[in-house]
């Protein structure tokens, strides 16, 4: 990898300390649910309506970590049901200390003197990505951007780039690309800042979806969450915001559900739960600062993808109802395949592609529905990395590269699909 983040002992030290504490997950276990018929799962749906209780992902066989309290009577509930389980992970702790350990491992293993690195061995701090960002933008002035989005709930920085070769682009498509609006996928900035590292480190082998393209990439959505999961008094699997609630025991706002497409439908009402809403369409400035970047940009923007962990998917709309699909979802899904066929070759890692209703579950007020039903955005998506399976939540950290290099080989060859339908634009 070539030279690129400088990292100093501030951030060093921060990021053990930070490593070191946090909520305790201990004897908490995580079941995985292998229903007979996907329809049996119907009676979990008030499962998810309750406090402290996490479903990592609601998919086919959905994933859900439970506390020492209630596991009793979750699996009295699915034994009652006749719904087959496993426990996926016997202490969900272990898990988090072991990714405490390679973190603390990897610095340990680096000269604390300030050097220049795009490493991909472990997960970005959010001064290591800002920094990166900032330094991108000051090398190839030629080729990107710097973008000041804003400021997060609790003031920190949200940066972004635009990267596009010199010269005229204004007949070259936008695609804008994501990530972390939930805190605690962590592999999701990674996609990012890698893509980012090939499309400015390495132009020249990427020509042809930076002379006809208009990259914009927005590694955190949602920094202060982001910042939380490994935090000293944080928690590892904070998903939302840390916006103040009228509850102040409960803060934060899941920004993914606080868009304005069928916002809050069928969401549960109270703001303790892991997927509160908020109290109004865009009621958060996470969720803003996309909006805002959208509308700006929706006469040439012709591809969205929203960057998440986990679950190896790649949906268009609509995650709001059942089966209901866009007009062009034909369109969108042989898109959605020449990313998963990509993608596919590189590591031979299989994806899904579909409706989000359709093969993750229903959830209201995304971003991906929005974008396409509101600015009318034709490609909108949400990806969804591969996960940490026994491991714990996300991938262990020794496999971070693996999945950013063939992410990006989908994501290129998506973009080079939109080159293909809509550049130049005044031929469309």
């Amino acid at each position: 990898m070539r030279p690129s983040v400088t990292v100093s002992i501030t951030i060093f030290l921060s990021l053990v300390v930070g490593l070191c504490y946090g909520k305790s997950y201990d004897n908490y276990k995580v079941y995985q649910i292998k229903p007979i018929q996907e329809d049996d799962l119907q009676v979990l749906i008030p499962w998810t309506e309750k406090e402290n209780v996490d479903f990592w992902d609601t998919g086919a066989e959905p994933r859900v970590m439970i506390n020492p309290a209630q596991q009793k009577d979750f699996e009295d509930f699915l034994q009652s049901n006749n719904l087959p389980f496993t426990i996926l992970i016997d202490n969900v702790q272990e898990t988090v200390d072991r990714e405490r350990k390679e973190q603390k491992a990897y610095w340990a293993s680096r000269s604390i003197t300030p050097r220049h690195t795009d490493d991909f061995l472990h997960f970005w701090s959010y001064d290591e990505i800002n920094t990166f960002v900032r330094r991108v933008a000051t090398d190839h002035p030629q080729y990107v951007t710097l973008l000041t989005l804003g400021e997060s709930f609790e003031g920190r920085e949200i940066l972004g780039v635009k990267i596009t070769a010199p010269g005229d682009d204004s007949q070259r498509p936008i695609i804008y690309v994501d990530a972390t609006i939930h805190a605690r996928e962590w592999a999701a900035p990674m996609v990012a800042v890698y893509l980012i590292h090939e499309l400015s480190e390495h132009s020249t082998d990427h020509l042809s979806v930076l002379q006809n393209v208009v990259w914009i990439i927005q590694p955190l959505v949602n920094p202060d969450g982001y910042v939380y999961t490994s935090a000293e008094e944080g928690d590892r699997f904070w998903r939302k915001t840390r916006t103040t609630n009228e509850n102040p025991e409960c803060p934060g706002v899941d920004a993914n559900r606080n868009y304005d497409h069928y916002w809050a439908n069928g969401q549960s009402a109270s703001v303790c739960t892991l997927t509160y809403a908020g109290t109004g369409p865009f009621s958060v400035v996470e969720s803003q600062i996309v909006r805002n970047v959208v509308l700006a940009n929706q006469e040439r923007m012709k591809l969205y993808v929203s960057t998440h962990s986990y679950g190896q998917l790649f949906m268009y709309p609509f995650s709001s109802h059942r089966n209901v699909f866009p007009e062009n979802f034909r369109f969108q899904h042989e898109a959605g395949d020449v990313f998963a066929a990509a993608l596919l070759n590189v590591n031979q890692t299989p994806y899904r592609v579909g409706n989000g209703a359709g093969i993750l579950g229903v959830s209201s007020g995304t971003s991906k529905d929005w974008t396409y039903s509101g600015p009318g955005i034709p490609l909108s998506y949400t990806l969804e990395l591969p996960g940490g399976g026994s491991n714990g939540f996300d991938l262990p950290a020794s496999q971070i590269e693996g999945v950013i290099t063939e992410t990006f080989a989908g994501l290129r060859a998506i973009a080079e699909f939109v080159v293909d339908r809509y550049y130049p634009l005044s031929d469309n």
